[in-house]
């Protein structure tokens, strides 16, 4: 059975990226629903709150003062309901050290940030097409 994509969490530090990922999105699904997060104990929070829903997707920077994206990542997967939830880490780093940590860890995939919203759009269309179906509104 495909999954159906309702929910997205995005976590990163840069309000730019925010807006950027927002924009993106809205443009090729603007039926998806994205609560964003700026550190990782936010993210915990929301997540941990069991009167919350949880998500379909979480992107996930990396590169993040505080908990760092690999940390954060560990975090989630230490927890038996969030097991199933696919985390894509997010970065601008394309360093295979990193790359390999974060699927070691149980990332779903790893993104390098696109330079363009051109770019972003067909990565995030790609992905997410390829993992489930979009509920529409």
């Amino acid at each position: 059975m495909t999954p159906q994509i309702k929910q997205v969490l995005f976590v990163d530090d840069d309000p730019d990226d925010h807006l950027i990922f927002f924009s993106a999105m809205d443009e090729i699904f603007p039926s998806i629903s994205i609560t964003s997060f700026y550190e990782c104990d936010a993210l915990m929070n929301y997540l941990t709150d069991l009167n919350r829903p949880l998500p379909d997707m979480i992107f996930l920077d990396y590169n993040m003062p505080g908990i760092d994206g690999s940390t954060c990542l560990k975090m989630i997967k230490k927890i038996a309901r969030l097991l199933h939830i696919p985390v894509i880490i997010y970065s601008t780093s394309d360093s295979k050290k990193l790359i390999d940590d974060v699927y070691s860890h149980g990332a779903y995939k790893y993104l390098v940030k696109p330079d363009n919203i051109q770019k972003l759009k067909g990565e995030l269309y790609q992905l997410i097409s390829l993992f489930g179906t979009v509920i529409p509104d």
